[in-house]
């Protein structure tokens, strides 16, 4: 390619790069909201809160008592791996 025509095609590179850079910001967006929702949560206002007081008072008391709290299954697993 000769100089020139580089030259001539920057722009059209550097716009195609901020609209790819666009889209991947926005599709990691719907990702989370996705992630989110789909472990029992609501997105809102871009936080991801539980769906129930409840389950966050099930989350924190298995944490604390050396747990890991599966939200899908709403389980409170202890030593499963080791």
């Amino acid at each position: 390619m000769n100089e020139a025509k580089g030259r001539k095609l920057w722009p059209a590179r550097l716009l195609t790069s901020i609209l790819g850079a666009i889209m991947l910001a926005l599709s990691a967006c719907a990702g989370t909201g996705a992630i989110c929702e789909g472990s029992g949560g609501t997105y809102v206002g871009g936080t991801c809160t539980r769906s129930s007081p409840g389950q966050e008072a099930a989350q924190k008391w298995c944490e604390t008592h050396g747990g890991a709290y599966l939200t899908g299954q709403n389980v409170c697993a202890f030593g499963e791996g080791q």
